[in-house]
């Protein structure tokens, strides 16, 4: 599922969109796209795992062709079958809801002859890590688990290619796949031996009040933009707010948005989630100067109490 500093991030790239469109009335049609893509977020998790489970697919198929050869091999008559053993293959192979939602919406399946699926078994396939592993005598479900994780990270995750082959089936992918790609992984780690067909896949939301917390911070820091742009120049002294960058701008805004109407947010944990977000996509000065604005905001605000009632309590 997303974490709240996800769907931060989905906000704020949203309202950077809103702001960069320049027309009024839009607000409600951003929104609307926002919510979309992050539903969409589960159909790409969906794809990253049935990508995962066609490798084994591929692999049986060329096993039956090396075997009706003219003049098969030894070694194509008595193949290694370690790879398509492998346990997890099974437990995603079985698991309904992934089988449900996939037979409900074909175009997250794969072909054993689709291009991409093919270059990622031939790259695994001459890679040390399935060398070793297929030479390796150990046939423990943690070495599997182990080595289905090493490849998702190695050939998956890390594969440029498939990165652009994915924002143009959908384009929002392209900025939400490393939220698949850790879904994906947390998925993969949390098997058990064990595991039952009935086990349930991550969901997009943790519940409703994420998804309700997504939808008011988009629309509150578009409503009350005006009043916090202006606690945002009187703190950012020396600096005119044509001078800040956008993303700095955007990342302030929604946090005093969030000091100032999500009053069951300690103020604390929504300065600490904005830093890491300058962090992760602005600069290091950004990051000094992000914590600099809330700091000095957040102290005006208790000194004049004017921070929301439970607000001040959880600080």
């Amino acid at each position: 599922m997303l974490g709240r500093r996800q769907l931060r991030e989905k906000v704020m790239q949203n309202i950077y969109a809103y702001n960069s469109l320049g027309t009024e009335g839009e607000e409600r049609a951003v929104e609307k796209n926002m919510m979309k893509s992050i539903d969409q977020i589960y159909d790409l998790y969906i794809y990253l795992l049935n990508l995962i489970k066609v490798q084994k697919d591929i692999a049986e198929h060329k096993i039956e062709l090396a075997k009706s050869k003219n003049f098969p091999t030894q070694e194509d008559l008595n193949p290694n079958l370690k790879f398509v053993q492998n346990k997890i293959f099974k437990i995603i192979e079985q698991n309904l809801e992934l089988t449900r939602y996939s037979t409900d919406n074909k175009f997250l399946l794969w072909d054993i002859y689709d291009s991409y699926p093919n270059n990622i078994f031939k790259n695994l396939t001459e890679s040390e890590l399935y060398k070793t592993y297929m030479s390796s005598d150990k046939h423990s479900f943690e070495e599997d688990k182990e080595f289905i994780l090493n490849f998702f990270v190695e050939f998956i995750a890390e594969y440029e290619d498939l990165h652009d082959y994915l924002e143009g089936i959908q384009i929002t992918w392209a900025d939400d796949v490393h939220i698949a790609n850790a879904m994906v992984h947390t998925t993969i780690k949390s098997f058990r031996q064990n595991s039952s067909p009935l086990i349930s896949l991550f969901k997009v939301y943790k519940d409703l009040d994420d998804k309700k917390f997504t939808e008011e911070l988009f629309r509150k820091t578009i409503r009350h933009q005006a009043e916090t742009r202006k606690i945002i120049d009187e703190k950012a002294q020396n600096w005119e707010l044509d001078r800040i960058a956008t993303i700095d701008l955007i990342i302030l805004e929604m946090a005093l948005t969030e000091f100032l109407y999500f009053s069951n947010i300690p103020a604390k944990v929504t300065i600490n989630e904005y830093v890491e977000l300058a962090k992760s996509y602005s600069t290091e000065k950004s990051r000094v100067f992000v914590n600099g604005i809330l700091d000095k905001t957040l102290k005006e605000l208790k000194d004049n109490n004017n921070l929301p009632k439970y607000g001040r309590g959880l600080l």
